[in-house]
């Protein structure tokens, strides 16, 4: 049988080895890659909010910038920040800056005078090896 004084001690370490749950939490928008790539320059503020959501920050002193910032607390640690600015000039895309993972530029196609012709398809031959069956009447 434990002693009265250590059974304190030891109840106190199983207690200590139970944790609260806590929930993931996004904070922001949430901003990924695809919808980096919708961003083009000339899009009306209506088009990057239908692509982007509302922004976070809005500020009337400065009316053609708008900011997002977008952090995850995942196990009690929070992430880094991340923030997107998006430039507006008379009302359309002018530009954006943003520290998120930029997706990969697509290639550019290759010039007309770099294209080769396709190779013509290969000669079919009639398959004379198989032999013709015909269906047996009863």
């Amino acid at each position: 049988m434990p002693s009265m004084e250590k059974l304190p001690d030891e109840m106190a370490k199983k207690w200590a080895a139970i944790k609260p749950y806590t929930l993931d939490i996004q904070q922001g928008v949430v901003i990924d890659q695809d919808m980096i790539a919708r961003l083009k320059p000339g899009m009306s503020r209506l088009q990057v909010g239908y692509v982007l959501g509302s922004p976070l920050l809005a500020d009337p002193f400065h009316a053609n910038r708008w900011d997002y910032v977008y952090y995850t607390r995942k196990k009690g640690v929070v992430s880094k920040p991340h923030n997107l600015t998006v430039f507006f000039k008379e009302d359309k895309l002018e530009r954006f800056e943003t520290d998120y993972p930029l997706p990969p530029k697509p290639p550019e196609p290759p010039k007309a005078s770099e294209v080769k012709p396709p190779a013509p398809p290969p000669e079919v031959l009639p398959n004379a090896s198989r032999p013709v069956t015909t269906p047996e009447v009863r």
